[in-house]
């Protein structure tokens, strides 16, 4: 892939939410993850799907 995977500090910034989310969400196996040695990385594509798939949209009333 020609994309960086991102790390659990890089994730959060992007979501917008603490690094204790991320490692939360891994753990409950909501969020797709790779383990690279002990470490945490994200593909920025298979995040911005899941994103798609698992996000809630506000009904226009």
């Amino acid at each position: 892939m020609d994309q960086k995977m991102w790390t659990v500090p890089a994730l959060a910034n992007f979501l917008g939410k603490p690094t204790s989310w991320v490692y939360d969400n891994h753990e409950k196996q909501a969020i797709p993850s790779f383990r690279v040695g002990q470490q945490l990385r994200f593909w920025p594509s298979e995040i911005k799907t899941w994103l798609e798939g698992n996000c809630r949209e506000q009904e226009v009333a």
